[in-house]
């Protein structure tokens, strides 16, 4: 499992070698904080690289050059992204997908811990509702890009820098530098990452298959199984089959022919 090199002191750092300040704020290093304590290192990684790779693409990406940005809320929605994962089980659903787990995660931590001003919140650094439900959206979206880019630019810079993870330099468009993604793995290891979201993912082919069969994490249990080692892939695959948006679609359909 990887370990952070970073300093419990300073868990949020700027690194200023590649001309990078992290706007971090109470809330969103209470969010790192209570992050740690129901992830994973891995999960924790990941996260914290996302939201400085969304602000490297902030300052480069024509399209968020000229849209005022609340970056508190692409901070704090990137670095709860994968509460989703968590280990901690008893904060998860039964029968919700990861990324809506996620969503209500943060959502009910922003309602119990982040700082109200009144029905609009306008005061500095208050959060009404809707930029509880900009960190809802930015979660909940932050696997469907066909989605996420149309909507506002908060919830679409999350999803972009989520997504520089598993790219990092070979992103499109040659937002991240090599010397950007080296100083930033450096403090927030990818080792393991990995090995280690196979076996989540497959795991929730494993624990929560009905949340699977329309997305993209029934991928990994057609290929690795429901144990990352091929166990059940045959099974798993049986069920997809049977369970697949179209399939079902289609013979929903053509029921209805008889009330024509």
């Amino acid at each position: 499992m990887a370990v952070s090199t970073l300093p419990s002191s300073n868990p949020l750092p700027n690194l200023p070698a590649i001309n990078l300040t992290f706007p971090s704020s109470p809330l969103t290093l209470a969010a790192l904080a209570y992050s740690k304590n129901h992830t994973s290192v891995n999960t924790v990684n990941h996260c914290v690289r996302s939201a400085y790779w969304a602000l490297i693409i902030a300052k480069k990406h024509a399209a968020f050059a000229s849209k005022p940005l609340n970056m508190e809320v692409v901070m704090f929605s990137t670095i709860l992204h994968d509460m989703g994962w968590a280990t901690t089980k008893s904060l998860l659903s039964e029968d919700r997908r990861f990324e809506v787990d996620g969503a209500d995660i943060a959502r009910a931590y922003l309602e119990k811990h982040a700082p109200r001003g009144g029905p609009t919140g306008n005061g500095k650094g208050e959060w009404d509702k809707h930029k509880i439900q900009l960190v809802w959206d930015a979660i909940a979206l932050h696997t469907t890009p066909s989605i996420a880019t149309y909507k506002e630019p908060e919830v679409y810079l999350t999803q972009f820098g989520i997504l520089a993870d598993f790219f990092g330099p070979n992103l499109p468009g040659g937002l991240i530098t090599v010397e950007e993604y080296k100083a930033v793995a450096a403090l927030f290891p990818r080792v393991g990452f990995k090995d280690e979201l196979v076996q989540i993912m497959c795991g929730l082919c494993r624990d929560k298959a009905s949340t699977t069969f329309d997305n993209f994490v029934g991928e990994f249990g057609l290929q690795y199984g429901l144990d990352g080692n091929g166990t059940d892939k045959e099974k798993y695959k049986q069920e997809w089959d049977e369970n697949r948006t179209l399939p079902k679609m289609q013979a929903s359909m053509g029921a209805l022919e008889e009330f024509k």
